[in-house]
């Protein structure tokens, strides 16, 4: 499971380096072999173990292709798949379009959510937190998460 989120730099070939606490974890599950992606509808990207990718993209690929959402999810996350592995240095090249679509220049988070990491511009991100926060204030809590004792 990735957890946790860390504030990465992304190098002038558009690379950026996975944190150490997850290098052994991303040989040991794929060989360092992951896929990244957009996120179908945040300003972010995604980056997933090879295993759990094929698992998503098997279960979207499954779904009724003419329906519009489904057509809409395809375009957007298996279309945008770029296979990637991480190099001797522990470096995951973003590909400039990626970068491009989840305005990534230099400064990132890299946040673990279980299976697969977001990498979000680091100014996104804070803005995506704030609306969260403002967003969750205007509506009621599910039963399902006031069920979660912490």
């Amino acid at each position: 499971m990735f957890r946790g989120v860390h504030s990465l730099s992304v190098d002038a070939k558009g690379r950026i380096k996975i944190p150490t606490r997850h290098q052994a974890q991303i040989d040991k599950i794929c060989k360092s072999k992951m896929v990244l992606s957009i996120h179908p509808d945040d300003n972010c990207l995604l980056l997933y173990p090879l295993e759990d990718w094929q698992i998503l993209e098997e279960k979207v690929s499954a779904l009724p292709s003419l329906n519009i959402h489904t057509k809409r999810l395809k375009r957007k996350l298996i279309g945008h798949a770029t296979d990637c592995e991480l190099d001797k240095a522990s470096r995951v090249l973003i590909p400039a379009t990626l970068r491009e679509y989840a305005n990534i220049d230099k400064k990132i988070i890299m946040s673990g959510q279980g299976h697969n990491f977001e990498l979000w511009d680091e100014d996104t991100w804070n803005k995506q937190l704030d609306n969260l926060d403002s967003l969750s204030k205007e509506q009621d809590i599910p039963p399902e998460i006031t069920q979660l004792s912490l």
